[in-house]
């Protein structure tokens, strides 16, 4: 009888085991194939674009990427994705994380996990410098121009509630509706409105404002329930910020000797909420 009862539970305790779901590591996956795939973007310059000289995918987000793929002992596999679809492409599997300009947001987090912000950005607006618009909220019940799916939406929606949104599917094309009129203000972060800026010239007569819509910090979008992933991204960051890879990063795209001329004023820290 005791024989019996043993292997009764024997074949529940089977049963129970096939019948529970497998929980792959993705991090074991990641390294058992040799490569990181990572979402960047490849139309908005220097964090995820192609490099007109070598036709390759280059940017800060590619570099931050690379040096991931690098930590981790693999090599890293380059995948385009767009601002509306990042989410879903990493959710679905399709990539390994995101390197693409992911401002955190309350409700991204509950879809994704984020890594520690490895960039800090200033949202603003750029209006035409002639116009009558001098400060953020003479913008208020103005048209302005954004990219479809991008965190702006939500500090314009915010900070001036009246403001019509006008999307479209890329910057330039948002940008350009500003310099021809089609729209009163252009929302974006800093480091990139001054790029459209300074490569239209002085003669394009477009200029950012002040206040600031809100900060930004960005981070590594990572699959939830992944954390051994998680925590190896967070300490490649960490080791990137005490090595001065970061800052490297930081002044090869957008520092003193760059048309955007810009000072680092954070290091890589968890996101607070």
């Amino acid at each position: 009888m005791k024989s019996i009862i043993k292997a009764s539970f024997a074949v529940l305790a089977c049963a129970a085991a096939m019948a529970a779901p497998a929980h792959a590591d993705q991090l074991a996956d990641i390294k058992s194939r040799g490569t990181l795939v990572c979402g960047v973007l490849s139309n908005l310059e220097p964090f995820g674009f192609q490099d007109a000289s070598t036709r390759e995918l280059a940017g800060y987000d590619v570099d931050f990427c690379k040096a991931i793929a690098k930590s981790l002992g693999v090599k890293p596999e380059l995948k385009v994705v767009s601002l509306e679809a990042r989410i879903p492409e990493l959710s679905q599997g399709r990539v390994d994380i995101l390197a693409a300009v992911l401002g955190y947001t309350p409700a991204r987090a509950e879809q994704i996990a984020f890594s520690d912000s490895y960039f800090v950005s200033e949202q603003k607006l750029a209006v035409k410098a002639s116009g009558a618009f001098k400060q953020r909220d003479d913008l208020a019940g103005k048209r302005i121009s954004t990219i479809k799916g991008s965190s702006t939406q939500n500090f314009v929606q915010k900070v001036l509630p009246s403001a019509q949104l006008v999307s479209y599917d890329d910057a330039p094309s948002a940008f350009m509706a500003l310099v021809q009129g089609k729209v009163d203000g252009f929302g974006l972060s800093e480091s990139m409105l001054r790029r459209f800026i300074a490569k239209l010239g002085p003669s394009g007569n477009i200029q950012v404002i002040t206040p600031a819509l809100g900060q930004e910090a960005w981070g590594l979008g990572v699959k939830k329930g992944e954390p051994a992933l998680e925590k190896a991204v967070n300490t490649a960051l960490a080791d990137m910020e005490k090595s001065g890879e970061a800052q490297q990063i930081f002044d090869k795209w957008l520092g003193p000797k760059t048309l955007f001329q810009m000072k680092r004023e954070f290091r890589i820290q968890p996101i607070k909420g």
